[in-house]
C-alpha cells in the first residue's frame, strides 16, 4: 500500500511540508504560551508557598515559627500607607487671615464707641437693639463710671480692637480641634504690619488669642499703659471688648488638606526587603498585619492575573515573534538555510525562556544582581556566529528582550540594559577563525559588559556595596556563554553541516585528503585553485563578503577534475591533447563533467551546501566557446550540412546565486586567461579582465549575483593585483662559465 505524501506549503521561493509547518507553528505557539505562563509562575511563587497552623488575625500570639524561604523584595502597602499618613501629618494647619472679618469688627467697635460717647436718653436702649448679648448690668456699671474714665475706656476700647486685630484673632473651636489633633504650631497668613500686609509665620497655639481668652489677653495689653482703672471700668472695658470681638483668622480645611494630599500623593512607595532565612513570625509574639502581609506576598495571594492583560501580552509577543521570523527569513540570503536557522531560533528562544525562569528560581538570594545573571547574551551570540550575520543575532536578542520584560523580577531598565548590552556584544564580535580567537573576544565583550554595568548601576542609583556582585554576576554570565557555545558550535557545524567561519576555516586547509589527491593527480589544476582560492578571498573581504566562503569555494571548485585530469589544458604539461582525437561534442561533455563530479564528490565529503553551489554555479550555463567555435568552424567547411546544437556545448548548472559563487567564477576565468598572456602588464590584466567581463554580462552570467559596479570595480583591482604578484619577473642571472 503507497504513503499519501504530506501536501507542499509554498511560501516564496520555498516550498514547507505540511509535518515542518505544523512543527513550526507548535513552536511559536508554545514560546507565546511560556512568555505569558512563566512571568505568571514567578509571580505566583507557588513552590515558595507557606503553611500556616492557624488563621491568624494581628494581635494575636503565634504558635508558630515562619522564615522566609528566599530573599525577595515586594512593596510594603501598609508602612507605605503609614509613611504617607506621617508625612501628612507633618504638613501644619493653615489658618488664613480675613479682612472682611477685620472690618466687620473694626465697624462694630466704632459704632459701640459713637453710641456710648452720645448722651442720649434712649442710649441703653440703643445698645441693646444693635448689640443684643449686651446686659443691662454692664449698661448700669458704665453709668457709673465718671466721664475722664469713660473717655480712658473708650480710648482703651478701640486700642485694644486694633490690637487683637492685628495679632489675629482666633476661634477657640477651632483651635481646641487643632490641639486635639495633636499640633501644637500652625502656619497662619497673618498681617507683619499696620497696614495689615499678610505674610506666612509659624505660631505655637498656646499663645493665640481667641474670643474665649480675652480677659487675660486684655490684662498683658494693658501692661504696655501706664495707666490704671478701677475695677469697675475695667469690667466695663472687658464686656465692651466681648460684645464686638470675633475670629477674624480662620482654619483653612481645603488648602491643608489639598496640602496634606500632596505629601500623601508625594510619598514613595516603601520596598521591603525579606532575606532568606528571616523571621516573619516567631513563637509567643504578637502577630503583626505587616507580617501576614509578607506571607501573602510570598504565597502569591496578591497575585491578580487579568485576561486584558494576558490576551495583550500574548497578541504582542506574537507579533514581535512573528515579526522576527519575517526580517530572519529576509536576512539569510540562501533560502534553503532559512528552515534550518528558524528551528535553531525558535528552540534555543524556548530552552532560553525556561532557563531565565530557573535563574530566576535558584539565584532568588542574589537579587541584587538578577538582571546580570539572566542567560541574554546565549541567543545572539549563538545566531550571529551561526548565520555570520549581526543583524540577524541582534534581532534574536531583541525579542528574547521583549520576552524577558514581562517577568516580574525585572523593570523597564532592564530591557534597556539588555538592549544595550547585546548590541555592545554583537558590536565587538569579529568572525575570527581560530577557536583561540574566541577566548579573546569573551575577555573584551565581559570587560565591556562590566563597563555596562557599572553605568547602569549609578543610573538606578543602588547602593555601591551592590556593585561588586553585579560585576561578577556579569563576567560570569559572559564566560558560562562562551565555553557553551565553544562546546555548541562544532555539533551544530556538524550534525547541520552548517558552514561556521570556524568550519570554514577548517575545510580551507589544504591537508584535506580530497585537496592532497587533487595535488597528486592534477598538479596543473591544484595550483590553479591556489591562486583562485587567495584571489577570491582578498576579492570578498575587499568587498565586505563571505571570504572563508569564497576561499573553500574556490578550493573546491574543480575536484571534479581529479577524475580525468588528462582532459584538462593545464595538467597536459605540454604534450599531446587529447581532445585532438575526440568529437568536439563528447570534448564538451568531458569538459563539463567535472562540474557534476565535482558536486558529488562534494557531497560524498559532506561539504556545506554553500559551497557545493559554488562549485555547482562556477561555470553557470555558460558555453564551452573553444569547442563551441570549432564545431562552428567544422560545420561551415564540412561538404555535408552538420547542425550544431548550441546547448550540447552548454553547461547545464544555475547561474552564480550569491556575490562568492561570482567572484569565484570571475577569478576561475581571469587566473586561467592570465596563464596565456604575453609580456602581461598592469593594463593587460585589466583589459583582460574587462574582456571576461563583458562576456560574463553578456551572457547574463552574474544576473544573480547581487554584485555591483562599484564592487566589480574593486574586485578587478584586486585580481589584478593578484596576478601580478604571481606573474612577477625575477632579475636574470648569468651562468659562469667553468674554465
Amino acid at each position: 500500500m503507497l504513503m499519501k505524501k504530506s501536501p507542499l506549503i509554498t511560501n516564496g521561493d520555498e516550498k514547507y511540508s505540511l509535518r515542518t509547518v505544523v512543527f513550526l507553528s507548535v513552536c511559536f505557539i508554545f514560546i507565546v504560551f511560556l512568555g505569558v505562563a512563566i512571568p505568571v509562575l514567578i509571580q505566583s511563587n507557588s513552590l515558595y508557598s507557606v503553611e500556616l497552623l492557624y488563621d491568624y488575625q494581628p494581635g494575636e500570639l503565634a504558635n508558630e515559627d515562619v522564615i522566609a524561604p528566599y530573599d525577595f523584595s515586594f512593596d510594603d502597602q501598609i508602612a507605605t500607607e503609614k509613611l504617607r499618613e506621617k508625612n501628612a501629618g507633618s504638613v501644619l494647619p493653615r489658618f488664613s487671615f480675613s479682612m472682611a472679618d477685620t472690618q466687620h469688627v473694626k465697624a462694630k467697635q466704632e459704632r459701640l464707641d459713637e453710641i456710648l460717647r452720645d448722651d442720649v436718653p434712649d442710649q441703653a436702649e440703643l445698645v441693646r437693639q444693635e448689640f443684643p448679648s449686651a446686659d443691662d448690668s454692664m449698661l448700669t456699671r458704665w453709668n457709673l463710671i465718671a466721664q475722664n474714665d469713660r473717655n480712658t475706656v473708650l480710648l482703651l476700647f478701640a486700642d485694644a480692637v486694633e490690637n487683637f486685630l492685628y495679632n489675629g484673632i482666633f476661634s477657640s473651636e477651632e483651635i481646641n480641634t487643632v490641639i486635639f489633633d495633636g499640633y501644637d504650631l500652625i502656619y497662619g497668613n497673618l498681617p507683619y504690619d499696620a497696614g495689615f500686609n499678610l505674610h506666612q509665620t509659624l505660631v505655637y497655639t498656646d499663645n493665640l488669642i481667641t474670643e474665649k481668652n480675652i480677659s487675660g489677653s486684655l490684662l498683658d495689653f494693658l501692661q504696655t499703659y501706664n495707666v490704671s482703672l478701677s475695677p469697675v471700668a475695667f469690667s466695663v472695658l472687658f464686656n465692651l471688648l466681648s460684645l464686638v470681638i470675633e475670629p477674624n483668622v480662620h482654619y483653612d480645611a481645603l488648602s491643608t488638606q489639598r496640602l496634606r494630599d500632596e505629601a500623601r500623593a508625594s510619598t514613595e512607595v516603601v520596598k521591603a526587603e525579606i532575606h532568606k532565612g528571616d523571621y516573619i513570625l516567631r513563637y509567643d509574639t504578637i502577630v503583626t498585619e505587616q507580617a501576614l502581609q509578607t506571607i501573602q506576598k510570598i504565597n502569591g495571594i496578591t497575585v491578580d492575573v487579568s485576561v486584558i492583560q494576558i490576551v495583550s501580552q500574548i497578541i504582542f509577543l506574537a507579533v514581535i515573534l512573528y515579526v522576527s521570523l519575517y526580517f530572519m527569513k529576509d536576512f539569510i540570503e540562501r533560502k534553503y538555510r532559512v528552515l534550518v536557522y528558524t528551528n535553531i531560533y525558535l528552540i534555543t528562544l524556548a530552552i532560553m525562556l525556561v532557563l531565565t525562569y530557573l535563574a530566576v528560581f535558584f539565584f532568588q538570594s542574589v537579587s541584587e544582581a538578577r538582571d546580570q545573571l539572566i542567560p541574554f547574551l546565549f541567543l545572539p551570540v549563538l545566531m550571529c556566529q551561526l548565520t555570520s550575520k549581526k543583524r540577524v543575532g541582534f534581532v534574536a536578542g531583541a525579542v528574547y528582550s521583549c520576552f524577558i520584560i514581562f517577568f516580574p523580577t525585572t523593570s523597564e531598565m532592564t530591557f534597556f540594559y539588555l538592549i544595550f548590552s547585546i548590541e555592545i556584544s554583537l558590536l565587538m564580535m569579529k568572525f575570527s577563525v581560530t577557536r583561540l580567537d574566541t577566548v579573546y573576544q569573551a575577555f573584551y565583550t565581559a570587560l565591556a559588559n562590566v563597563c555596562i554595568t557599572a553605568v547602569f548601576h549609578f543610573i538606578q542609583g543602588k547602593e555601591l556595596i551592590y556593585l561588586f556582585s553585579e560585576i561578577v554576576a556579569i563576567t560570569l554570565n559572559v564566560t558560562v556563554t562562551y565555553i557553551i557555545i565553544s562546546i555548541m558550535l562544532p555539533l551544530l557545524e556538524h550534525f547541520l553541516n552548517i558552514p561556521t567561519v570556524f568550519r570554514l576555516h577548517e575545510l580551507s586547509s589544504v591537508d584535506s585528503p580530497v585537496l592532497i589527491r587533487l595535488r597528486t593527480q592534477a598538479i596543473g589544476t591544484y595550483n590553479h585553485v591556489l591562486n583562485v582560492s587567495d584571489m577570491a578571498y582578498n576579492a570578498a573581504r575587499e568587498i565586505g563578503a563571505n571570504a572563508e566562503l569564497a576561499r573553500v569555494g574556490a578550493l573546491y571548485h574543480d575536484i571534479g577534475k581529479a577524475e580525468h585530469p588528462e582532459y584538462f589544458i593545464e595538467n597536459q604539461g605540454g604534450g599531446p591533447n587529447v581532445h585532438d582525437d575526440m568529437k568536439y561534442t563528447l570534448s564538451a561533455a568531458v569538459i563539463k563533467s567535472h562540474v557534476k563530479l565535482g558536486v558529488e564528490k562534494g557531497k560524498e565529503i559532506g561539504l556545506p551546501q554553500e559551497v557545493l553551489d559554488i562549485i555547482d554555479q562556477h561555470h553557470g550555463n555558460d558555453i564551452i566557446s573553444y569547442f563551441y567555435n570549432r564545431a562552428l568552424e567544422e560545420a561551415k567547411e564540412s561538404k555535408s550540412p552538420m547542425q550544431v546544437n548550441e546547448e550540447d556545448f552548454r553547461y547545464t548548472s544555475d547561474i552564480p546565486q550569491s556575490k562568492e559563487a561570482g567572484i569565484v567564477m570571475l577569478a576561475d576565468c581571469f587566473e586561467a586567461a592570465t596563464r596565456s598572456l604575453k609580456k602581461p602588464t598592469t593594463l593587460r590584466y585589466e583589459k583582460a579582465f574587462t574582456s571576461i567581463l563583458v562576456s560574463k554580462m553578456n551572457a547574463s552570467q552574474l544576473d544573480d549575483c547581487k554584485l555591483s559596479m562599484s564592487e566589480i570595480e574593486k574586485i578587478k583591482k584586486v585580481f589584478v593585483h593578484q596576478v601580478f604578484g604571481r606573474d612577477h619577473n625575477r632579475i636574470q642571472y648569468t651562468k659562469e662559465e667553468n674554465d
